[in-house]
């Protein structure tokens, strides 16, 4: 009887092993192992092995094999080899973010690798995808758009390599999406860290002038605190001063004009006010400094025949 029960056992284990692979008994583990979950004998045999997957595009079992690498030899000198190729084939799938993570990984884990550099071209692309319009999934076939990896991508970029090849554009490309969400605070100081940091960076007119415009679009329809408009005007201003024969001179140029004539506006607003409240003393202040401080505004002609007109009273 005990005889049959081993016969059974053998033939089922030969017709199921297939299905469930087979295990066998290793005296160095003294455990028994299934050889398709055990690594080779070396990392460089497991790297070698990986590859071949991943060179005949066979992604699931390449990835199966990098992963066992990482498990069995984690300190090995191919392990961030491995850890590399997991970014590439999440790229390969067209899942960018995970692809990312993969490779941020090779850089937190082992950062004196020679493949930093790849590591970071790459991961600047990603953002640069994401940056300019590649949207991320999130459940089955709905996707949504991913500015907020972008900036998450690319100040990683920026950290990993400080004054890197992709350092200041990272900085810059990150700036600009700040704006695109409309959190212009977290633009400015990014802008202004790019023009400190970065003082002969190919992009410092385009920071100074992105700086600028930010100001700008922080500064409210005409009101009684004119303060973000101010401010506006002088970047716009500082940048004019500093980058006369930029491209984006004129523009700038029309901006500050459009900003001294918000500011006069406003100036003429509050000397209504002013006159409204029967304190025309007040009112005739306001005036006086639009046509001081504002003569080639609209404003100027209105404000001064208020003042003729108080003055005839």
């Amino acid at each position: 009887m005990k005889r049959l029960s081993i016969v059974i056992i053998f033939i089922l284990y030969v017709l199921a092993g297939p299905a469930f692979g087979y295990w066998i008994w290793t005296p160095e583990s003294g455990k028994w192992e299934n050889p398709k979950y055990a690594a080779k004998d070396t990392p460089e045999d497991q790297i070698v092995y990986a590859k071949k997957f991943y060179e005949a595009k066979n992604i699931k079992d390449a990835l199966r094999e990098f992963k066992k690498l990482l498990k069995h030899y984690p300190l090995s000198k191919e392990a961030p080899v491995a850890q590399y190729y997991i970014g590439r084939i999440m790229e390969d799938l067209d899942n960018l973010y995970e692809a990312f993570k993969a490779y941020q990984k090779v850089i937190d884990t082992y950062p004196y690798t020679e493949l930093v550099d790849d590591v970071i071209e790459r991961e600047y692309k990603i953002a640069d995808a994401f940056f300019l319009g590649k949207k991320i999934k999130i459940v089955g076939k709905w996707q949504m758009p991913a500015k907020d990896k972008a900036i998450e991508i690319f100040k990683a970029v920026a950290d990993n390599a400080p004054y890197g090849k992709y350092a200041d554009l990272a900085k810059f490309k990150a700036g600009l999406c700040y704006k695109d969400i409309q959190d212009y605070n977290s633009a400015m100081l990014i802008f202004k860290d790019l023009i400190d940091r970065y003082p002969d960076s190919s992009v410092i007119d385009k920071a100074r002038y992105q700086l600028a415009e930010c100001s700008k679009l922080l500064a409210v329809k005409p009101a009684y605190d004119q303060t973000p408009t101010n401010l506006a005007r002088k970047e716009f201003e500082d940048f004019l001063k500093k980058h006369p024969d930029s491209d984006m001179a004129l523009d700038a140029k029309q901006v500050v004009d459009k900003l001294k004539s918000r500011e006069a506006e406003n100036a003429y607003e509050t000397g209504k006010f002013y006159e409204a409240r029967k304190a025309p003393e007040s009112a005739v202040i306001y005036y006086k400094d639009i046509v001081r401080n504002y003569p080639d505004t609209e404003w100027t002609k209105k404000a001064q025949e208020r003042l003729n007109e108080l003055e005839k009273k």
